[in-house]
C-alpha cells in the first residue's frame, strides 16, 4: 500500500459466545491508536459474526488472509488469541512460520503479545500454554455440546436451531414442533401432483408459473432467515422438490445424527443411510406413511452421476438477462441454456448458445488483447502465484487428511479397548472395525487424489518462466487466470471482465 502502514483489525464473536462485537471493535480501534497515533497507518476492520473459532472456514478472516499473502496488509492486531484460532497447531503455524515469512506483524492485546517484541527469542511457555488452553477449551465445549444435544435428541427431544419448511417453533415450548399450515398445504400438494405422475422439474415449472413462493421466501416472511436471490429473484427447482420428498419429518419422524465430524473444527460427513438414527412419532405429521412410501414409489430410480470433468467455462458463464449462471447441456453438440427459462418460461434468458461458437469469440477477443499490449510477464507471475495458492490449498487439505486418518486410528484402539474390558459381543466389535476400515479406505482414496493434485501442480510450478500462455484452446487455468466472468446474451453477444486490464 505504497508508504501507508496497513493495519487490519480483526473480530470474531460465535453464536454462544456473549462478546459484544462493538466492545472488541471499540478495545482494538483505542488499542490501535495508542500504539501508532493518530495518523500514519491506513486501518481496515475484518469481522466474522457467528463463526467457530477451530477453523478457518470464516469469510472475513479468509479475506484478510489473502490480503496478507499478497502484502496488502501489514499488521494484524486482534482482541485475543482465541478470537484469531482456537487450535493450537494452526495458531502456533501462523505466529512462528507463516506471518515471519509474509514479514507481517501480530498484536493480541489482551495477551500483552506482540511479534515484533518475540521477533528474535522462541515463544514462551505463557504464549505456548495459552493456545493450548484455547485449543483444549474448544474441544472440550464441542464435545459437552454433543453429548448433550444427543441425549437430547435421544428422549425424542427436539433440539435444532433451525426447523424444516412446514413447521415452527412452539411459543411456549422451542423443543416443541407445530405444524405451519399454509406450508404445509403446499408440501401436501407436492405429495399429491407426484402421486399424479408429475416430475420433480414439472412441480417446480408448474410453482414458478403460478408464482409461489419458495421455502427461503415463506422462512423470511415469518422473519427466521434472510437471505439475498442470486438473479432477479427466488424461484422452486426440481432439486428443492426432491428434497422435500425425501424429508422424513413430514410424515412426523426425528432424524438425527446424519453426520459425524472427526477432528473438531473438522468437516463434517454425511454417514451412509443404514447409520442415521430415527425417533418414530415424534410431532405431527404432514402427510401420512402410505402417502409418503407411494410417493417414493413413483419417483423411480436416480440418474447415475456422471465422472466426466466440467468444462473450463462451467461457473464463469452467466445470463445477460437474470444473472443466474448457465447451465451446459452435455449433448453431442453442448450448448448454454439458463435455467430461468425453462423454470419460469422467460423468453429474454438465454437459451441454446452453442458451446464451441463462444469458445471461439472468447479465445478471438483474448487473443485481440494480447495484440493490444497486456503484460504477458505479469499474468504469467500472476499464473505462478495462482498454482502456488492452489498447492498451499491441496496441502491444507492434505494436512486435514492426515488428522483424519489419525483419528480413525485412535478409534479403532478405543474400540478394541472396549471389547477386551467390557467383554463386549465379537460380532459387535468386528462391525465396528469394518466401519472404521471403510471410512479409512474412503479417506485412503481422497488422500491419493489429493497427492496426485499436487504432483501436478508442483510439475506445472516447476517448468516456471519455460511457461506460455496458449490462446489455442481453453483450458482451465487459462480461463481462471484470465477471465472473471462472461455475460452472454447469444453466441457472438457477450461482456467479458477480464482479470487483468484491458490493452490500450
Amino acid at each position: 500500500m505504497g508508504n501507508v502502514f496497513s493495519i487490519a483489525i480483526y473480530l470474531r464473536v460465535s453464536v454462544e459466545d456473549p462478546t459484544s462485537i462493538v466492545g472488541q471493535r471499540m478495545l482494538l480501534q483505542s488499542s490501535v491508536k495508542k500504539m501508532f497515533g493518530e495518523s500514519g497507518y491506513r486501518m481496515e476492520e475484518f469481522s466474522d459474526e457467528g463463526y467457530s473459532g477451530t477453523n478457518f472456514q470464516r469469510p472475513a478472516v479468509q479475506e484478510m488472509l489473502r490480503l496478507a499473502k499478497e502484502g496488502e496488509v501489514d499488521c494484524i492486531v486482534v482482541k485475543d488469541f482465541s478470537r484469531f484460532s482456537r487450535d493450537y497447531i494452526e495458531m502456533g503455524a501462523y505466529l512462528e512460520q507463516i506471518f515471519p515469512a509474509y514479514g507481517l506483524r501480530f498484536i493480541s492485546v489482551n495477551d500483552h503479545y506482540d511479534s515484533c517484541s518475540w521477533a528474535h527469542s522462541s515463544m514462551t511457555i505463557g504464549t505456548s500454554f495459552q493456545y493450548l488452553v484455547n485449543d483444549l477449551y474448544a474441544k472440550d465445549i464441542s464435545v459437552k455440546v454433543k453429548t448433550s444435544l444427543q441425549a437430547m435428541r435421544e428422549q425424542g427431544i427436539f433440539a435444532n436451531g433451525s426447523t424444516t419448511f412446514g413447521y415452527r417453533k412452539s411459543q411456549e415450548d422451542c423443543h416443541q414442533l407445530l405444524v405451519e399450515e399454509r406450508e404445509a398445504k403446499l408440501i401436501r400438494r407436492i405429495f399429491q401432483m407426484t402421486l399424479e405422475g408429475y416430475s420433480s422439474t414439472e412441480i417446480a415449472k408448474t410453482f414458478n408459473r403460478e408464482k409461489i413462493k419458495t421455502p427461503i421466501e415463506y422462512k423470511m416472511e415469518r422473519g427466521v432467515a434472510s437471505m439475498k436471490p442470486k438473479g432477479n429473484g427466488f424461484f422452486w427447482e426440481g432439486s428443492t422438490i426432491c428434497h422435500i420428498l425425501e424429508n422424513k419429518m413430514y410424515v412426523g419422524d426425528l432424524v438425527y445424527d446424519k453426520y459425524e465430524t472427526p477432528v473438531v473444527g473438522g468437516k463434517a460427513h454425511l454417514k451412509p443411510k443404514s447409520e442415521w438414527k430415527v425417533y418414530r412419532n415424534h410431532h405431527q405429521p404432514i402427510v401420512g406413511r402410505e402417502v409418503f412410501e407411494a410417493a417414493q414409489k413413483s419417483r423411480g430410480r436416480k440418474a447415475k452421476r456422471s465422472n466426466k470433468s466440467l468444462h473450463p467455462l462451467q461457473g464463469k458463464v452467466c445470463c445477460a438477462s437474470c444473472g443466474r449462471r448457465l447451465k451446459i447441456e452435455a449433448k453431442r453438440n453442448p450448448y448454454f441454456t439458463c435455467p430461468t427459462r425453462y423454470q419460469k418460461s422467460a423468453p429474454e434468458c438465454a437459451d441454446h448458445i452453442n458451446v464451441m461458437l463462444v469458445e471461439q469469440v472468447i479465445l478471438y477477443l483474448l487473443q485481440q488483447e494480447m495484440d493490444r499490449g497486456v503484460d504477458s510477464q505479469r499474468i504469467q507471475e500472476r499464473y505462478q502465484r495462482l498454482l502456488q495458492q492452489k498447492m498451499e490449498e491441496w496441502d491444507k487439505k492434505r494436512g486435514k487428511m492426515k488428522k483424519e486418518l489419525q483419528e480413525l486410528q485412535m478409534r479403532s484402539l478405543q474400540c478394541y479397548e472396549q471389547y477386551r474390558e467390557n467383554h463386549k459381543s465379537r460380532e459387535n466389535y468386528l462391525d465396528g472395525q469394518r466401519g472404521i476400515q471403510q471410512k479409512r479406505q474412503r479417506l485412503m482414496d481422497e488422500r491419493r487424489v489429493i497427492e496426485e493434485k499436487i504432483q501436478n501442480l508442483d510439475q506445472e510450478v516447476r517448468r516456471g518462466s519455460s511457461w506460455e500462455i496458449s490462446v489455442r484452446e481453453l483450458d482451465p487455468q487459462l480461463v481462471e487466470l484470465c477471465i472473471h466472468q462472461v455475460r452472454l446474451t447469444g453466441e457472438k453477444q457477450m461482456e467479458i471482465e477480464w482479470n487483468f486490464k484491458k490493452g490500450s
